[in-house]
């Protein structure tokens, strides 16, 4: 794996080879990162008297002596909730509660960990320890690399406190289809191929280091791992872990959730294939779940499982200088709050061990969030309508399907269809229907996503298959 260098990113490209000169000389002279700056007060978030750090003098250095060398990460972290979190507890009169401490101060209950203000300051909060480990050797042996504090992208580092009946956001991804990569896709990785054609949206590692980091990396960067040993979409695929972004649409006061893409978007409608594949439209969701530009002149494939944000608007891709198979329908769901959250991500605050809180990590729907939406007045109203609308799309793709005859004559390529001599002999009204039917599918709400769209593109398909004879 090599890094890709940009003539943008030659000014950072310098700033770091500065740093590591100035480390090296550091090293050289017998030196260590400098330390950090004298706080008034001892320094951290309510620092002023009774507050002091005499006690920090074991592995842990606090979060001010890495902003020696990692000040725009410690700039903007400071900006974000987990910089206040001793003062959110002690907000609330547990700032002394044990039971808390361990996930609000750097390294409580260890040696060398946060002990109290008075003589631990610079470990109060969440900070880049809490993370990246105990910083002590590597400040004291800056060229030492192997003492580098870790970097990892793993759910487990935000699952050691994002976790229980309170905040039980670690268990509820883990038995989301995040959690590993996609079954089928992880053997293709493990083999060596396809990682850069898919790793993007199944695969954390690629996403992390091809699209947030700007490397390149190559196809068998996975070859011979485990699915266990590969990272599915982790809590920094979505979120920032050092940035207040400001992507989140109505966060409760003070919160801002880190997103790195922003929540709700509501992009105009287009047909064309570089509209439907622009995931600059798309909201946080859509960056993934969005089409990859097939159209119903293809024939090898149907439309990628993706889709979803697609359907969600109203849009179809469509070949260039061709008509629209259906016009473009807004859905009553684009109204809702929060988008694709509001549905998927329902939360609901802790209220006792019988009744744990919700963080709706587990991206399934919860219909109590149609209720909160305003739009339905119980989830068991938009259960049972949503359970109508599914039977009767699921019984027209069945009719529809039924009227296209053996598979054999019509399908694609890839699902057993004609191959290539047969497939371009099948009539245009035939490509499009078919197109029409995975399109509804690949989608996989059954409408939800866009009731009257999904409608129309059946009434379509049925209405070729009429005028074909079928």
């Amino acid at each position: 794996m090599t890094s890709y260098t940009s003539f943008h990113s030659r000014p950072r490209m310098l700033c770091l080879i500065g740093i590591g000169l100035l480390s090296g000389t550091f090293a050289m002279m017998g030196l260590e990162c400098p330390a950090a700056p004298v706080i008034p007060g001892g320094g951290g978030d309510d620092g002023g008297p009774g507050t002091g750090n005499s006690g920090v003098t074991g592995k842990y250095v606090g979060s001010e002596r890495c902003s020696q060398c990692h000040a725009r990460a410690h700039e903007a972290w400071g900006q974000t909730l987990h910089a206040k979190a001793l003062s959110t507890l002690e907000k609330i009169g547990q700032g002394s509660n044990a039971a808390c401490l361990g996930c609000h101060t750097i390294g409580f209950g260890e040696e060398g960990g946060f002990v109290n203000r008075a003589t631990t300051n610079v470990l109060a909060n969440v900070g880049c320890e809490s993370c990246h480990g105990p910083g002590r050797d590597h400040v004291t042996n800056v060229n030492v690399v192997e003492l580098r504090p870790p970097k990892s992208i793993s759910a487990d580092v935000c699952g050691k406190c994002h976790t229980g009946s309170h905040h039980p956001t670690f268990e509820q991804w883990s038995e989301s289809g995040k959690a590993l990569v996609t079954d089928g896709v992880w053997q293709s990785f493990a083999g060596g191929n396809n990682l850069n054609n898919c790793g993007t949206c199944h695969s954390g590692d690629f996403r992390y280091l091809a699209v947030y980091n700007n490397e390149t990396v190559q196809n068998d960067y996975l070859k011979n791992k485990t699915r266990e040993e590969m990272h599915g979409i982790t809590c920094v695929i979505c979120h920032d872990p050092h940035n207040r972004t400001g992507n989140a649409a109505f966060p409760e006061e003070g919160r801002d959730y880190q997103l790195r893409f922003r929540q709700v978007l509501d992009p105009v409608p287009s047909n064309t294939v570089e509209d439907a594949t622009n995931k600059e439209r798309f909201n946080l969701c859509g960056q993934c779940h969005h089409s990859r530009g097939r159209t119903w002149a293809d024939t090898a494939r149907g439309p990628h499982h993706s889709v979803q944000a697609n359907v969600y608007i109203g849009e179809m891709p469509v070949p260039v200088d061709t008509p629209p198979l259906v016009l473009s329908m807004n859905s009553p769901h684009r109204l809702v709050r929060e988008q694709c959250s509001t549905c998927h991500m329902y939360r609901k605050d802790f209220e006792s061990e019988v009744a744990p809180a919700i963080s709706g990590h587990d991206f399934k729907v919860n219909y109590e969030g149609c209720t909160g939406a305003g739009c339905h007045p119980s989830g068991a109203n938009a259960l049972a309508l949503k359970q109508t609308l599914e039977n009767n799309v699921k019984t027209r793709l069945d009719g529809i399907k039924n009227r296209l005859g053996d598979p054999a004559t019509w399908e694609y390529t890839s699902n057993g269809g004609p191959n290539n001599a047969g497939q371009a002999a099948l009539p245009e009204a035939i490509k499009k229907i078919r197109f029409l039917y995975h399109y509804t599918i690949s989608d996989g709400s059954y409408g939800m996503h866009n009731p009257a769209y999904v409608k129309a593109m059946l009434t379509r398909a049925e209405d070729l298959l009429t005028a074909e004879g079928l």
